[in-house]
């Protein structure tokens, strides 16, 4: 009988993947962001050999929320294509760092089997796990980019942050006309974007909102810096975007109908007003007076004594409004020196309690914000009240 030889045949078969770009994100009228671009696929040749993971962790992923919108990039640079964009909250799963340790390495997108890079700055991770974290080194391929994939990102606008200081509504626009989107707990974080002329209104990024943004009153903010945001009409409509190179869509500057406001000759040692509470005085102190920036009478000082002993603790109390299509901020300074842990105060703060000690002289520093473009005016009333 003849053997019959089975021969084996190897079948090599070779799989084209093919990633789908992303959509880009709607492009937000205020401040928009970097549209996705994802690395250039190719088709790898055949091959006995097994294909090296992209992902191989030494450790397990650490989640961690983003503090901010951003991009996740194909290296550990921020000139580097953006792969995506990450809104702010987001849940990413960390699992290395760069040499430098000033980027992320993160699952992305998530339960995949790819990975992208964020900056450390938008991505909190506690200590004990960033010392745990591998350091990995990029590959080449990685840290390629065309002058072409250059051209078209966009900067990302620098993220700041404030605290609520107590429950406040989130609405669709600049006012309580508004429809309510829901509220913010206090003692949340936020992330303001804009604001409206006056400051008394903030734009925040809010997943409830249109475009996944909505506006809270700056009163109820704490630590809000509003310097250099986008102003927005009391509609809600864009009417100037400080940072062109972030701001692509800046509308045409035009002139205001606001003169500058005239110098009245104040400075920090000859004060506009110089007030000292006494039991038998007023306990309610008024003051009036104009300011523009960039152009005009900027700064003003209030000087005024609270009655107490002196040294002794006491509270006096501020109500600021304004009108016109600027805003201020206001700073208190002893002895030439700023108070510490002082309370922001701008436009719309109303009975902002300030702890003061008895017999000593406080400056209040008025300054108008001359951060959004052409002239900026304002006309402001200032309301002082000591505690007794």
């Amino acid at each position: 009988m003849r053997p019959i030889f089975f021969i084996p045949f190897l079948f090599l078969t070779a799989c084209s993947v093919q990633a789908t770009p992303q959509a880009a994100p709607p492009t937000a009228t205020a401040i928009p962001f970097a549209t996705a671009t994802l690395v250039p696929t190719f088709t790898p040749r055949p091959s006995l050999t097994a294909a090296i993971p992209t992902i191989a962790p030494t450790i397990a992923p650490i989640s961690a929320s983003l503090t901010a919108q951003v991009n996740v990039r194909v290296s550990p640079d921020k000139n580097a294509t953006s792969l995506g964009l990450l809104d702010y909250g987001s849940l990413v799963q960390v699992i290395g760092k760069d040499a430098s340790g000033d980027w992320w390495q993160i699952i992305y997108p998530q339960n995949s089997a790819t990975t992208g890079w964020v900056a450390v700055a938008y991505v909190p991770v506690p200590e004990a796990d960033v010392a745990r974290l591998p350091v990995v080194m990029p590959s080449s391929n990685q840290s390629a980019q065309s002058p072409a994939a250059s051209a078209l990102e966009t900067p990302t606008i620098a993220a700041r942050t404030a605290t609520v200081k107590a429950q406040i509504f989130v609405r669709a626009g600049p006012a309580q006309a508004f429809d309510s989107l829901g509220t913010v707990n206090a003692g949340t974080i936020v992330t303001p974007i804009g604001r409206n002329e006056t400051n008394v209104w903030v734009q925040i990024q809010f997943e409830g909102g249109v475009d996944g943004k909505g506006w809270v009153a700056a009163a109820y903010l704490e630590n809000a810096d509003l310097q250099g945001l986008p102003y927005f009409d009391n509609q809600g409509k864009l009417v100037y975007a400080a940072t062109p190179a972030a701001n692509p869509g800046q509308p045409t500057l035009t002139a205001t109908a606001f003169s500058a406001a005239i110098a009245d000759g104040d400075s920090e040692k000859a004060p506009a007003v110089r007030l000292k509470f006494a039991p038998d005085a007023a306990r309610e102190f008024t003051f009036s007076s104009e300011l523009s920036a960039p152009s005009g009478d900027s700064t003003d000082w209030v000087a005024f004594t609270p009655y107490e002993p002196t040294n002794q603790s006491t509270f006096v109390f501020f109500k600021l409004e304004c009108s016109g299509n600027g805003g201020i901020t206001a700073t208190l300074e002893k002895d030439g020196l700023p108070v510490p842990d002082l309370k922001p105060m701008v436009c719309g703060n109303y009975d902002l309690g300030m702890k003061v000690l008895g017999g000593q002289e406080y400056i209040l520093v008025l300054n108008a914000d001359g951060s959004g473009g052409p002239l900026r005016y304002v006309r402001y009333n200032l309301y002082i009240k000591s505690e007794r």
